[in-house]
């Protein structure tokens, strides 16, 4: 427990100090080579620049009773919470300037900063921090650690979906998580009266069951205390609390904003109310600092800042192929690919039976392995890839969750970053725009803006697919969506075999991996799927490596490439023209993200002609992508044009003959291939 003590507000004071000369530091900096027409990506510092100068309070009163093990999401504005929690100055002020000693060798800047020994990240999307925060408050209790999570939001970020999703998800789960509102009251330029219905955000606590504190006119020592008790709070284990302080910004949004929309007396008002003044006139008034003792401090905060200024432009630039580093944590595969179908013989278990297990047995391998999503426990998730699971482990490392996909995804981020390995279920990935921006913005792209501090062992599990009637928002493939983004690998298995070992693989990952099941390929004894999807699945642990084909059928005429529900289409297909005289190669990807390549043009190298299949749309998809890669990689090699069946660019629609048209069927492909075989 931290008292107000005469070295505690002390301290408090200094490290208030240090944020201002730092801020007013990098400002000066900012605007070198800006003027006198400002241009935002010019001078040694370009990009937005957010400054939180009047904000010190909201950080220093609150960061005071955290320790290095606590973690810390914040906002676009966090310098002053970074330099609060002890993130590294140096480092700091070399990421801002964008240098290889920063951070996140220069790949995030001064909205994207990560230190994982204080566990500390800020994010560039309003709302983000909510979530992520939450996600590792659950880790936390999950590890049996008395550890506390803060994230930080301005005034409008608690009018975002994922600031209300957060809270409820905290409140039911009783996390050890502290919400921490900075009301300004501007949101860029609109004013908190025309986006907020209600006067304080902390009330809004009230319709989660949990403590709201309204903190008024920025004053660090009631911030102090309210922040004392949440944290007392939250590690005797009751739960959460929702803190607003009242606070204001010195300057515009961002640096050159005109600052049109706010009165030039208003700023003026809140300048005569500078925090950092009225915590030392009170600190002299209780006969804690002297004129003496506070040069000394404000000569020390001077001497460090500009220590770290130095730091950093004496540092160098990193190297431009720095760029290409860090977006994945592990490895590129080796090796070659499988050959030959997986047999079927042995112990056949359907795939929703193989991936329980495999999942089922990294858990009991690795106690940071657990899993969330909507209907997972008592219901064993929708399409059964839970079963089981939940009686063996309990309802904590399987966890049941609100629909609130934007939460939970986000929590799932959270609790990666200190040292979790989750699972999250998307039950659909129709439902993905409800959570697009936790897995886009964060979960793909927090190793890499970090410098490859923060793992990411993430694997967010979706069924995919129609084909059974379910129209446009349950129907969908969508996988190349998740492979355009870079960070994040998706995998698509055909089979029992594939799917245990798939699965094993990317729980052990360290990066996020997509792991997409089509439903008809489950063996769900709901609902119809080919034969061939069964396969012999051992009781022993094994991987199937990310990134490496199957050569499904080897073939010497043509390739077929596909991956998923298709893979069988292609087989059965393979099966109807070898009768007439024709060898057709199929390879199953499997892998979406990265690519076999190596694996498609050995086998178009082969055979001369190629063919690719594919559920997902057809325009700006796989099938495009592998035409590329054919085309620069072995086009004279062709003896035919390049062909694709894909899904039109329509949505999928419900009508039995309507969505048997859409998707591609055996009697398509077969009659695609002999087209192409005209060619010789």
């Amino acid at each position: 427990m931290v008292e107000l003590t005469r070295d505690t507000a002390l301290k408090m004071y200094e490290l208030m100090v240090k944020i201002r000369y730092f801020e007013d530091t990098i400002r000066k900096w900012y605007w070198e080579g800006k003027t006198p027409i400002f241009d935002i990506g010019a001078g040694p510092i370009p990009g937005e620049m957010h400054l939180a100068a009047g904000q010190e309070p909201a950080a220093v009163g609150v960061m005071i009773h955290l320790t290095p093990q606590d973690a810390v999401f914040a906002t676009h504005r966090a310098h002053h919470v970074a330099i609060a929690k002890g993130v590294d100055l140096k480092k700091l002020a070399a990421e801002i300037f964008g240098k290889k000693t920063g951070l996140g060798k220069g790949k995030g800047g001064h909205m994207h900063l990560f230190d994982s020994t204080v566990n500390f990240a800020c994010s560039g999307i309003v709302g983000a921090a909510f979530p992520q925060a939450i996600g590792a408050a659950l880790a936390f209790k999950l590890q049996g650690k008395n550890n506390v999570a803060v994230a930080y939001g301005g005034d409008g970020a608690a009018n975002q979906g994922t600031f209300h999703e957060a809270l409820n998800l905290a409140a039911i789960w009783k996390l050890p998580a502290i919400f921490i509102i900075e009301d300004n009251k501007w949101a860029i330029s609109t004013p908190k009266s025309k986006s907020t219905a209600i006067t304080r955000n902390s009330d809004r606590a009230t319709a989660y069951g949990i403590p709201g504190v309204f903190v008024p006119d920025n004053d660090l020592f009631a911030l102090f205390e309210a922040a004392r008790e949440a944290v007392e709070r939250a590690r005797r284990g009751e739960g959460p609390t929702l803190i607003e302080i009242e606070t204001y910004r010195f300057y515009g949004h961002f640096e050159g904003d005109p600052e049109v929309y706010r009165p030039k007396e208003e700023v003026e008002e809140l300048r005569k109310k500078d925090p950092i003044i009225r915590v030392r006139d009170e600190l002299m008034r209780r006969g804690w600092l002297d004129e003496k003792e506070d040069s000394q401090i404000q000569a020390r905060a001077r001497a460090e800042v500009d220590e770290a200024i130095k730091f950093a432009l004496d540092s160098p630039y990193p190297e431009p192929e720095e760029a290409l580093r860090d977006v994945f944590s592990s490895p590129e595969p080796v090796g070659k690919a499988d050959v030959g179908w997986p047999s079927m013989s042995g112990r056949v278990l359907p795939a929703y039976m193989a991936i329980s297990e495999a999942i089922a047995q990294e858990m009991e391998r690795d106690p940071r392995v657990f899993y969330m999503g909507e209907d997972v426990c008592a219901y064993n998730g929708i399409f059964g890839i839970t079963q089981g699971l939940c009686a063996k482990f309990g309802p904590e490392r399987v966890r049941d969750t609100p629909i609130s996909e934007a939460g939970f995804i986000g929590a799932a981020v959270g609790a990666a970053a200190v040292g979790m390995r989750p699972i999250v279920e998307l039950m659909f990935v129709d439902f993905l725009g409800v959570a697009f921006d936790q897995i886009f913005n964060h979960m793909a792209k927090n190793h890499y803006m970090s410098g490859g501090q923060v793992k990411m062992p993430i694997v967010l599990t979706t069924a995919i697919g129609g084909g059974y009637n379910d129209a446009a928002q349950h129907s969908q493939v969508l996988y190349a969506l998740f492979a355009h983004v870079p960070g994040l690998k998706v995998v698509v298995p055909s089979n029992s075999y594939d799917a245990k070992g798939l699965m094993i693989s990317a729980i052990r990952d360290d990066d996020p991996v997509v792991y997409m099941f089509h439903k008809k390929i489950l063996g769900l004894p709901w609902m119809s799927y080919p034969k061939t999807a069964l396969t012999h699945v051992p009781e022993e642990e094994y991987t199937v490596p990310i990134g490496r084909a199957r050569i499904a059928r080897e073939g010497k005429d043509i390739t077929i490439i596909t991956a998923g529900l298709m893979v069988h289409y292609a087989l059965e297909a393979a099966d109807k023209l070898a009768g007439e005289g024709i060898s057709v190669e199929v390879i199953d990807l499997r892998t979406i993200k990265p690519l076999d390549k190596e694996t498609i043009i050995n086998s178009v190298k082969k055979t001369g002609r190629v063919l690719v299949v594919d559920e997902d749309y057809l325009s700006f998809g796989l099938t495009g992508e592998v035409a590329a890669i054919v085309l620069e990689e072995a086009y004279g090699y062709l003896k035919a044009p390049f062909k694709r069946l894909a899904v039109p660019d329509v949505p999928i629609p419900y009508s039995r003959p309507l969505e048997q048209f859409i998707i591609p069927s055996v009697d398509r492909i077969v009659d695609t291939v002999k087209e192409l075989m005209k060619y010789r």
